[in-house]
């Protein structure tokens, strides 16, 4: 380096920009690490390896510490230098092409904060028909949420998610996860023909002959999560019965249940979807009364004693005076007619968006006070966490609900909805008023 200019590079820079240069120019550097397949050599510094992970600290400071080159094949070089470039910045990039890749590292170097990035990247798989790739990912790597995202829409979209080319690599702990359901959107014969083709799979990644033996003996105790009672009596007899995949007592079982014998060995008992569940209403408010003024974002904060599916909300329609009068032998209505386009959104206690909708409200007084809105898809609550509902785009003055519950309990269901105030609210709505007159939801 020309001695000349040995602190240009310190000039107007910041932490992070000086230290990135330090990396990439092998400035002080005091160890080499040997990465990937062709064991590249990469410089880099122990005090930022350990300032920066655990798992580098123990490296170089624990009771047996290295001494010499570190040797890391197991990562690719893009990879780590990824990694490397987070360690001195702050900076890293998750896109869907390296974040399997980045998430093995960061589980591996122990980065909460890397693991959290790869988990929102892959939340969005988990929200399609993939979503069974994405649970076995959640799985591998214990990220709970992800996990969770992915059973909800395996939940509510059972058949799409089965027949994804990635269902058959499930781990048999994956697919027990998704066997224990009680809410699976699909018919117990669709589950049933998906376990033949899941263990005719594993029989075929062992080498073994895909026989009815070896299919149970790949599912193990899985076999008993499958409700055969419920299997349609024709897929049944030509499918399941002559393979031996079931012992005599068991099909004998099976077949009596069919004439009102309940089965010992394999639950009767049907999936109920959530879309198919009894829906519960919780209203807050005691009165209704308009007008309200709108200049802006309405919000309200609600928890659950108990995890519910949230479908939809009760939101206050725009007040519209109006004088009812009979003329000519017909009744008019003197008011202000047109539409109103808002939007309607449900975060949870990471301010995650979990759903948004577009609804066109009609303006004009005989619409009533309250209007109904049903969720394109149920969102899950989990149980004592916060979530914050929003509404943006009511530009009319709105009825409102007074006398406001700040905790209302369904007595048929036993959930107890409590609402706190939002920092997010703009107009007004809070515990005691305003918009929001009740929630939807099913258990």
């Amino acid at each position: 380096m020309d001695s000349n200019n040995t602190t240009e590079w310190r000039d107007n820079k910041s932490l992070h920009e000086c230290m990135m240069y330090m990396l990439q120019n092998e400035i002080m550097c005091d160890v080499t690490l040997r990465v990937g397949d062709e064991r590249t050599l990469i410089k880099a510094h122990r005090f930022m390896l350990s300032s920066r992970s655990a798992v580098f600290h123990t490296m170089f400071d624990g009771s047996l510490p290295e001494k010499g080159d570190i040797t890391i094949p197991d990562i690719d070089e893009i990879t780590f230098l990824d990694i490397l470039k987070y360690f001195y910045s702050d900076d890293i990039t998750i896109t869907n092409n390296n974040v399997k890749e980045m998430l093995y590292a960061a589980d591996k170097y122990m980065l909460a904060a890397v693991k959290r990035e790869c988990e929102t990247v892959l939340k969005q798989t988990a929200q399609s028909e993939h979503a069974t790739k994405a649970l076995q990912t959640g799985y591998q790597y214990h990220l709970s949420d992800l996990q969770k995202e992915s059973l909800d829409y395996i939940e509510m979209n059972t058949n799409a998610c089965l027949l994804s080319e990635h269902a058959v690599s499930l781990s048999k702990d994956c697919l027990e996860l998704i066997l224990k359901s009680d809410y699976l959107d699909c018919t117990e014969t669709d589950i049933c023909q998906f376990i033949l083709k899941w263990g005719k799979h594993q029989c075929e990644l062992a080498k073994l002959e895909p026989s009815g033996g070896n299919i149970r003996e790949a599912l193990g105790n899985i076999l008993y999560m499958i409700r055969f009672p419920n299997v349609m009596m024709k897929f049944f007899s030509e499918e399941v019965a002559g393979s031996f995949l079931l012992t005599s007592d068991e099909m004998v079982s099976i077949y009596r249940s069919h004439f009102g014998v309940i089965s010992k060995t394999f639950s009767c008992g049907l999936r109920a979807p959530v879309s198919k569940r009894q829906t519960y209403t919780v209203n807050r408010y005691e009165q209704i009364t308009g007008p309200m003024r709108t200049a802006g974002i309405q919000s309200l904060i609600f928890l659950s004693n108990k995890e519910i599916w949230l479908k939809g909300v009760n939101i206050f329609l725009p007040y519209v005076q109006h004088d009812q009068h009979v003329r000519r032998g017909r009744r008019e209505m003197c008011g202000t007619p047109g539409t109103v386009n808002i939007s309607i959104k449900v975060l949870n206690d990471s301010k995650e968006e979990k759903i948004q909708q577009h609804e066109q409200i009609n303006i004009a007084p005989y619409n009533g006070e309250v209007r109904q809105i049903d969720f394109s898809k149920p969102v899950r609550v989990t149980l004592m966490r916060d979530y914050t509902i929003v509404i943006d785009g009511m530009t009319h003055q709105i009825y409102y609900g007074t006398n406001c519950q700040e905790s209302v309990t369904d007595q048929q269901s036993g959930v107890t909805i409590k609402f706190k105030d939002s920092s997010v609210d703009e107009s007004g709505t809070n515990i005691n008023t305003g918009q929001f007159a009740g929630l939807l939801f099913s258990v």
